[in-house]
């Protein structure tokens, strides 16, 4: 195996760089600058010439690439078409973004609406405008609905009767 350069390496790194840039793929853009792809995991394990911060930045062009595409085609869209293929390389290539269980899930809408279901359940048994002491009335939603936000807002998960 011959050496080359370091302006030829760096000129072949930008090549492949900016293949992959629209391409994604790193088979198809070695291919492209007629190199193996055997080079491109060398330059990255070695991190020849700063390549690999370089390749992170290659690897964000063609995700935001393909948002491009995404709402391009979101702006075209016609009822026959389907995006599903789109969505699928959105979520490989930007999961923190586009994969529903990217982020943390937040369950607090899902414990206030358990919780706010609970309570009108208690308050239908207990009969239309009568509660016990201290807890409001039916009628009275928005109170104990505002008491229910305090509450996880104040971190106690506790229920209300």
């Amino acid at each position: 195996m011959s050496r080359i350069s370091r302006e030829a390496a760096e000129a072949n790194q930008q090549a492949f760089l900016g293949a992959y840039a629209i391409t994604g793929s790193v088979k198809r853009s070695a291919e492209a600058i007629n190199m193996p792809k055997a080079t491109v995991y060398t330059w990255l394990r070695a991190d020849l010439y700063g390549f690999r911060l370089r390749y992170e930045e290659a690897k964000d062009d063609f995700r935001e690439y393909l948002q491009d595409i995404a709402i391009d085609r979101v702006k075209g869209q016609k009822p026959g078409d389907n995006p599903v293929l789109l969505i699928t390389l959105l979520n490989a290539h930007w999961p923190e973004r586009y994969r529903r269980d990217a982020g943390q899930s937040d369950n607090a809408a899902k414990e206030m609406m358990a919780e706010w279901k609970r309570w009108v359940k208690d308050t239908g048994r207990r009969g239309k405008g009568k509660a016990p002491e201290g807890e409001p009335a039916p009628r009275d939603a928005v109170a104990e609905a505002q008491k229910i936000i305090a509450r996880k807002s104040n971190g106690n998960n506790g229920s209300s009767g």
